[in-house]
């Protein structure tokens, strides 16, 4: 039988929130005519092992389907929900997706919180791009820009899509986006490959030569 005390002790361990399948749910498409489902997040093992090997700077090239922008967006909701006066961004590619990330990834999975949690976390400001606590003073925002403010966490979906198809605004990510995250914050930096030249095939190039030098790779 799970106590009270219990309860207070699993919430204070980040890992127990994100993979216990007890605090946030996430929407999957049902079979063919039938309406989406919402159903515990329990993280695969690809989600796994990015939570277990997380550095403050990540770059991933990934796969299609794997679920790192659902499971960043979770972690970056369970930051701010359990942090104080922290900032959490995550950049898309087009407003469009930036709008569809927030709404069913972030603002889903606040909603379906447990309700006595969710009571305890209320919102300070609920808008098409951001959440406000009022708690604890900690925001999250999804959209195509994250120039200006400080960060303590930072998103950037799909980057091979941007710096292929929107130069400029890859360039505002390096410039802008990217500087505004604390020296001690986390960035996240994914996507699948978009050619063998930009900003992200660099970036790929230089993870790749850093993890095979054979040095450890700081956090």
């Amino acid at each position: 039988m799970t106590t009270v005390d219990d309860l207070k002790a699993m919430l204070q361990d980040p890992m127990w929130r994100l993979t216990s399948g007890c605090l946030y749910k996430i929407m999957i498409k049902g079979d063919d005519g039938e309406d989406d489902l919402a159903v515990p997040f329990i993280p695969n093992a690809s989600q796994i092992k990015l939570l277990e090997n997380m550095h403050h700077r990540n770059i991933i090239l990934k796969a299609r389907q794997l679920g790192f922008t659902t499971l960043i967006a979770i972690y970056f909701l369970d930051c701010v929900l359990f942090r104080d006066n922290v900032r959490a961004s995550i950049v898309a590619q087009t407003e469009g997706v930036a709008k569809t990330i927030f709404r069913d990834k972030v603002q889903f999975a606040y909603n379906n919180l447990p309700i006595t949690l969710r009571q305890s976390m209320q919102l300070a400001k609920d808008s098409q791009t951001e959440l406000l606590f009022s708690h604890n003073n900690s925001a999250i925002s999804v959209t195509t820009s994250a120039r200006g403010g400080t960060l303590q966490y930072l998103h950037v979906s799909e980057f091979g899509k941007i710096c292929a198809k929107f130069p400029d605004r890859a360039n505002e990510v390096i410039t802008g986006s990217i500087p505004s995250v604390t020296n001690n914050g986390m960035i996240f930096i994914e996507s699948t490959a978009e050619g063998q030249e930009g900003a992200f095939y660099d970036m790929c190039r230089l993870s790749m030569q850093k993890a095979q030098s054979g040095n450890t790779l700081t956090h």
